[in-house]
């Protein structure tokens, strides 16, 4: 199913999400933060010290799941930290996610349109309707609708896929701007499978259709992929989790994700004995993004109404709305703690460069790089902060030449896990602009050469656009071994593995099934 992109990042179209930003030291801070809060100290069991501890460790689902669970039965008088706490996993959590679509897009379109250009008697039939899907994805709707036109227009297609055909080629229609014609392909889809309900609920909910009730017919098509054979599918996964954001229903959502083994493929293909493709849904990791991004303004929303919190809350919720898309309630919630007599002045400085790029997405462009250039000459250099400004212009595409020459020489000059931050921000910075080399040299410098795949000792977003970076220049092997390492924590890899494995073994003419390291 296709995502409906609900948050929008605040980008120029086709540009980058913020996920390599989250190498800034958000617990290092959260922890600076609460001595200013004055949160009580507890016992290594407490819950929201262990799952403090996961989210340094990256383990992002274990550190969800502790504190999630144990939320209620704690203290009155703990419930902001927890709440803040929590806000912070699920961000940390919706930032890798949009850089994991970012990657899966890239990879898999190379993939998929290998495995539809192919031509023999071993060619994928299934392979028009998920490429089509996939161009969905990125934005170019009329070549989608072409590949899936081409897809339905093939003998011996059976009822199921056929039916998904239909409601991909409606959304098309419907993201080209002729909805007459996305209505006409939905009213021909008929009975009551429940991955094509799932699809139509989605679809509905995208277009507003409320006289369809969406939402009930979503949770129709959960009832009854319940009562078959292996359960719910990962179509309806895709397709009925952005149906729950939209209606409000993140708890709901998030305890449906829960049931699943998020490594699992939504169809497999059989061609012959020695030949098995598998497809996923690529519209699914920004969907989780989303998802966990609301999970974390409403974590963050019940945080600020804690006065011992409210501070340091609100520099995660300024930054949660920002990459939500929701500027005005960004610089709402960072003017309040800018206005914090207690906030040290490093950290304000971060959020003034915050507010600054808030600025340059309300049109006060001018101002904005002022502010970075400004924020740039700060006594003692703070590297995280130089971080922070580059990360911005990257994400923006602007070209900040004073902060990147400032942040190169102090790079440069320093040495120690200090400056691991910077180097990634530098990387990230040369990778938007397709100055691969660079980008590669500057990110091994933020790597962590004694445990250089390992999440506990690096930022797995950082990992994402290293393994990007290694990908385009065809280094297989240093882009798997990454991926190989992630998906002992992030299954949901199992979608960017399966690709590159697949282009590495079309590229060097390897024969059978496709296998991950």
């Amino acid at each position: 199913m296709i995502s409906q992109h609900v948050f929008q990042d605040g980008v120029v179209p086709g540009g980058r999400s913020s996920g390599a930003a989250s190498a800034i030291k958000w617990c290092g801070l959260a922890l600076v933060l609460w001595g200013f809060a004055a949160v009580p100290a507890q016992g290594a069991e407490d819950p929201v010290t262990l799952a403090m501890k996961l989210l340094e460790q990256r383990h992002y689902g274990q550190a969800a799941a502790t504190l999630r669970t144990a939320l209620p039965s704690i203290d009155q008088a703990r419930q902001g930290a927890a709440h803040l706490t929590l806000g912070m996993i699920y961000q940390r959590t919706a930032e890798l996610h949009r850089e994991l679509h970012q990657a899966s897009l890239a990879v898999n379109a190379d993939y998929l349109k290998r495995l539809d250009a192919a031509r023999g008697g071993s060619r994928s039939r299934a392979a028009g309707l998920y490429y089509g899907e996939l161009l969905l994805e990125t934005g170019k709707h009329d070549l989608a609708a072409r590949e899936i036109e081409q897809f339905l227009a093939t003998a011996d297609i059976d009822e199921k896929q056929r039916a998904f055909g239909k409601i991909s080629l409606g959304i098309a229609a419907l993201r080209s701007g002729d909805r007459k014609k996305a209505e006409g392909q939905w009213s021909d889809v008929l009975g009551d499978e429940p991955d094509a309900l799932a699809m139509l609920a989605a679809a509905y909910s995208e277009a507003g259709m409320n006289d369809k009730n969406p939402l009930a017919l979503a949770e129709k098509s959960v009832a009854q992929a319940k009562k078959r054979r292996g359960g719910p599918g990962m179509r309806l996964l895709a397709s009925v989790v952005p149906v729950y954001v939209k209606a409000g229903r993140i708890d709901q959502a998030l305890s449906l994700v829960a049931e699943y083994d998020l490594k699992s493929y939504s169809y497999k293909e059989v061609l012959g004995r020695s030949k098995v493709i598998y497809f996923y849904e690529y519209s699914l990791l920004q969907s989780l993004s989303n998802l966990y991004l609301k999970a974390a303004i409403a974590s963050f929303e019940r945080a600020v109404q804690d006065p011992k919190v409210r501070d340091t809350a609100s520099y995660y919720l300024g930054a949660a709305y920002s990459m939500a898309g929701d500027i005005d309630q960004s610089m709402k919630a960072l003017t309040a703690f800018l206005a914090s007599p207690q906030m040290p002045q490093q950290f304000k400085d971060r959020a003034a460069a915050r507010q600054a790029t808030n600025q340059y997405q309300k049109g006060k462009q001018l101002d904005a790089v002022s502010m970075w250039d400004e924020l740039s000459d700060r006594q003692p250099v703070d590297p995280d902060l130089l971080a922070e400004i580059l990360f911005a212009c990257g994400r923006l595409q602007v070209d900040c030449p004073k902060v990147l020459k400032k942040a190169a020489a102090v790079a440069e000059d320093g040495d120690g896990r200090r400056y691991a931050t910077l180097n990634i921000a530098l990387g990230r910075y040369h990778l938007g602009k397709k100055d691969l080399a660079r980008a590669a040299s500057y990110m091994e410098a933020g790597r962590d050469k004694s445990n250089k795949n390992k999440i506990e000792s690096n930022d797995p977003a950082m990992f994402v656009n290293l393994a990007g970076t290694y990908f385009r220049t065809k280094q297989f092997s240093e882009a798997l071994e990454i991926y190989f390492e992630m998906s002992k924590q992030f299954p949901e890899v199992r979608q960017i593995q399966e690709a590159m494995q697949g282009i590495y073994s079309m590229e060097h003419k390897s024969a059978g099934d496709v296998k991950i390291l």
